[in-house]
């Protein structure tokens, strides 16, 4: 019954800092009795689906006591919007993280105070990616974004070195260094025309990055992008994840 009465109260923690109407769950499974039901945790599974957020809504707090233990953390989110952009989902799951237990007995929180390091995977619709380029870009007009073949296909109208025109991106998306997706070998045309010198850089530089997870997404280093894959409307890019350490400025 405590531990029941902790899912929820933690859950409710959480839920408390999203916005919208999210669907909070929170489930353990213990591996033992070690200073109490709550002492050493099997496994942390926090489900939320149905929100948005301006950014990272669970921190590492360093300061505070490690002798809670969680073996694995699994984290499986859906259909909420982070920082402007919509995504389909994500997954991660964190080895050996800890938490203030005492805190945890007492008012029934859930404080991380260390986080491993583990895997994770997120979703993103191309219609999705699509609405994020046109909100992010006050340049771009309108737009359309297919996902294909390893490639993003980008077509629209925008304003480039004060011209006013129509064009076309192929290119592919990758990180370059884990924490941005930028468009790399691109092919670019302006009303069909093959794209050149100044004016295919300035489409580039207007456009990249892409999303940049720690200054539009506010993930700090939650995320450290390994791979990306560009497949039947879908992106799906994954890496390293962790819970980071929680800012001085929040």
């Amino acid at each position: 019954m405590e531990v029941r009465r902790f899912e929820q109260a933690a859950a409710a923690q959480i839920r408390a800092q999203l916005k919208g109407e999210p669907k909070v769950s929170i489930q353990t499974k213990l591996s033992g009795v070690v200073d109490g039901p709550l002492g050493d945790l099997k496994q942390v599974t926090i489900s939320a689906r149905e929100f948005s957020t301006d950014g990272l809504p669970l921190f590492t707090e360093p300061e505070r006591s490690k002798k809670g233990r969680i073996q694995r953390l699994d984290l499986k989110l859906s259909d909420f919007s982070l920082g402007g952009l919509r995504i389909e989902s994500l997954e991660a799951s964190i080895p050996e993280c800890r938490y203030d237990y005492s805190l945890a007995v007492r008012k029934r929180q859930m404080v991380l105070s260390k986080s491993g390091v583990g895997e994770g995977r997120v979703r993103i619709l191309e219609k999705d990616l699509g609405d994020y380029i046109l909100h992010k870009f006050k340049e771009i007009k309108s737009v359309s974004v297919e996902v294909r073949n390893d490639k993003v296909f980008v077509s629209g109208r925008g304003v480039f070195l004060l011209i006013d025109t129509n064009f076309e991106v192929i290119a592919r998306l990758t990180s370059p260094d884990g924490s941005t997706l930028m468009l790399t070998e691109a092919r670019i045309r302006f009303d069909g025309k093959p794209a050149t010198g100044a004016s295919a850089h300035a489409v580039l530089k207007t456009l990249n990055p892409v999303v940049d997870l720690r200054a539009d997404l506010k993930l700090y280093d939650a995320i450290q992008i390994e791979g990306v894959k560009l497949q039947n409307g879908v992106l799906e890019a994954w890496g390293s994840t962790r819970i980071p350490e929680r800012p001085k400025s929040l």
